[in-house]
């Protein structure tokens, strides 16, 4: 199929006139470098931010419940 594109096309132009192929503005491998360098950068903000989900937004000292009110932050690692 792509050969018989290649000779459609170039019997589709006149006699002497070429196709300009652009060229790269740098090495091939130049590609491959630049978009290991943007996933780096990329995990290195997504590194940034770990840490950062408030677990438990409530306050430590309000420890207190209602009576017969279940208390939602039991059981959530705390060594109080």
């Amino acid at each position: 199929m792509t050969s018989a594109l290649s000779l459609a096309t170039r019997f589709g132009t006149a006699e002497g006139e070429t196709h300009a192929l652009r060229e790269l503005i740098f090495e091939p491998y130049w590609f491959g470098v630049l978009a290991l360098g943007a996933f780096i950068a990329l995990l290195a903000v997504l590194w940034s931010f770990r840490n950062t989900l408030a677990l438990d937004p409530h306050p430590a000292a309000d420890t207190s419940t209602d009576a017969g009110e279940a208390n939602p932050d039991s059981g959530r690692g705390s060594s109080r």
